[in-house]
C-alpha cells in the first residue's frame, strides 16, 4: 500500500484509472451502504457518497446515465475525480462537461477481479485483472452442450421478430416465478450464455436502427455479459446495458425443437437453468 501524500502536491493517475477512459455510465444505485457507479464494460465504483458537481447521486441517476468519462485521476487527499462528458438521459440536450467526486475510503472493482482501492487513511491498493472469473473453458463447454429450456426457445421466439436485450430476459424470469434480484443475476447471465454458446444468438450494439456484431471471442462475451451483469446487479439490466442480440439461423433451426423443453408457460421456470430449491 502506497500514501497519496508521498511527495505528490497535484493530481495522479494509475494504470487502472485509465482503462475507465472513453467507458459510459450506465447505472446508479444508492443503498445503505453506499453510492454505487457502473459503467458498460462492468467497472464499479463504490463509495459512502458520490457527488456529480457538488450534488449527490441518486438512484438510476439520468443526469449520469448515458455520460462518457474522459479522465480519471486522484488528487493529493485521495479523492477520486472523473471528468464527464455528456449524458442526461431522455430527448433533451446532452450535459455540458461534469464531474463526479469521491472522497475517502472507495473502491474500484473491474472485469475478472481488477481492483483499486484507497482507504481512509490514503493508501492505496490495487490488483490488475486476473484470468475469467465465468467464462472458464469447463463453463463454455457446459454451455456449448446444453439443451434449450423454456425461456430459451420463448426468448429466440422474441428474437424472430426484435433485437433481445437482457430487459426480455428479466421480463420472462419474472414471469417464470423468480423473485429475488440474486435469481435474476445468476440466471439472467446464465440464460444468454447458453444460447450465444450455442451459436443460436450473436451479440453486438444497435446504432442508428442496424445491428453489428462484436468481433470478440466466446469467451470474451459470456464473460463480459455475466460481469456486467453482476456488476449492475438484480433485474435492473435493460435496453442498452450490457448487449444486444440477434437471432441466428441455427437459433432459428432450434426454434422447432419439442419436447419436455416445450413446457407451458406457467411450467416454464421448471426447466431454466439455474432453478434451485423445491418450488423454482
Amino acid at each position: 500500500m502506497l500514501p497519496f501524500m508521498a511527495g505528490r502536491s497535484g493530481p495522479q493517475g494509475h494504470p487502472l484509472l485509465e482503462v475507465l477512459a472513453g467507458q459510459t455510465i450506465v447505472h446508479t444505485r444508492v443503498a445503505a451502504r453506499g453510492t454505487w457507479t457502473v459503467t458498460a464494460r462492468g467497472w464499479v465504483l463504490h463509495s459512502r457518497i458520490q457527488l456529480l458537481d457538488q450534488d449527490a447521486v441518486g438512484l438510476r441517476d439520468p443526469r449520469l446515465i448515458g455520460a462518457r468519462i474522459a479522465t480519471a485521476e486522484m488528487l493529493p487527499d485521495g479523492t477520486l475525480s472523473l471528468a464527464l462528458q455528456g449524458g442526461g438521459a431522455g430527448p433533451q440536450p446532452a450535459r455540458a462537461p461534469s464531474r463526479l467526486t469521491t472522497a475517502t475510503p472507495w473502491r474500484l472493482e473491474g472485469p475478472q477481479r481488477a481492483l483499486l482501492e484507497a482507504d481512509e487513511k490514503g493508501h492505496l491498493c490495487a490488483a490488475p485483472p486476473g484470468p475469467p472469473v465465468f467464462a472458464t473453458p469447463e463453463a463454455v463447454a457446459e454451455f456449448s452442450a446444453s439443451e434449450p429450456s423454456g425461456i430459451e426457445q420463448r426468448l429466440l421466439k422474441i428474437a424472430e421478430g426484435t433485437w433481445l436485450h437482457p430487459g426480455h430476459v428479466v421480463e420472462l424470469l419474472a414471469n417464470a416465478g423468480a423473485l429475488e434480484d440474486e435469481e435474476f443475476e445468476r440466471r439472467g447471465p446464465i440464460l444468454l450464455s447458453r444460447m450465444l454458446a450455442r451459436g443460436e444468438m450473436r451479440a453486438g450494439f444497435v446504432t442508428d436502427g442496424r445491428f453489428s456484431p462484436w468481433q470478440l471471442s466466446l469467451p470474451e462475451v459470456i464473460e463480459h455479459i455475466e460481469s456486467v451483469w453482476t456488476a449492475i446487479g438484480g433485474r435492473a439490466p435493460g435496453p442498452d446495458t450490457i448487449a444486444w442480440f440477434e437471432i441466428t439461423d441455427t437459433g432459428r433451426e432450434h426454434l422447432g425443437l419439442t419436447g419436455p423443453q416445450s413446457l407451458p408457460p406457467g411450467m416454464s421456470g421448471y426447466d431454466s437453468p439455474g432453478v434451485v430449491g423445491g418450488f423454482r
